[in-house]
């Protein structure tokens, strides 16, 4: 399995290799599906070798594509708590004039807590882990053997000043994982 970061805009976006195949991880704000397919070409990944697509939490710069992206043929995977969240989200994202509604699939929804109906959905061994702290519907994908992919969870080790109680479980629970490195929404990787 590698990594590919292919983020624009100062958001990373990352495409998981896996058996000559892609897992998608969060797209970009509403009207940016070419800057998407050009980072894809960029890689020399096309549409068709992206089964999935998950994304960490539903904030624009997260998923505002997402929909567009389903059209393409891949399917938007989310986790049982997300899916709580999706109607506001989609709600909340009309003020973008290109936004495209979010609609999943039942049998895309999975539950964060079977770990074994992740690997077996998606063919790639890892796990979701529900991680509030910067929004309630935030979720950190755990690859087994690659790392974390945390979205927008906020890290930062060295101010102990102000703390927030959903943000230090959820750093908790991923430190529970047998992961190091840590892929974040914005800025450089960083190991646990």
């Amino acid at each position: 399995m590698n990594v590919i970061n292919i983020g624009y805009a100062s958001t990373n976006y990352y495409a998981i290799g896996f058996q000559e195949k892609y897992l998608l991880i969060d797209v970009g704000l509403p009207g940016t599906l070419g800057k998407m397919a050009s980072q894809l070409r960029k890689h020399n990944i096309q549409w068709s070798d992206i089964p999935y697509l998950m994304v960490t939490h539903f904030h624009p710069d997260h998923c505002g594509i997402a929909q567009e992206i389903q059209s393409m043929g891949v399917e938007l995977i989310i986790s049982r708590t997300q899916s709580d969240f999706l109607e506001s989200a989609n709600e909340s994202m009309k003020k973008f004039s290109s936004f495209k509604e979010i609609k999943v699939e039942a049998h895309n929804i999975i539950n964060e807590h079977d770990q074994a109906v992740f690997t077996k959905k998606v063919g790639i061994p890892g796990y979701i882990l529900h991680t509030p702290g910067h929004s309630d519907d935030s979720i950190s994908i755990v690859i087994e053997g690659l790392g974390i992919f945390t979205g927008d969870l906020p890290y930062n080790p060295h101010m102990r000043m102000d703390t927030n109680e959903k943000v230090d479980q959820s750093w908790s629970r991923l430190r529970n994982t047998n992961e190091h490195k840590v892929f974040p929404g914005h800025g450089q990787p960083l190991m646990l």
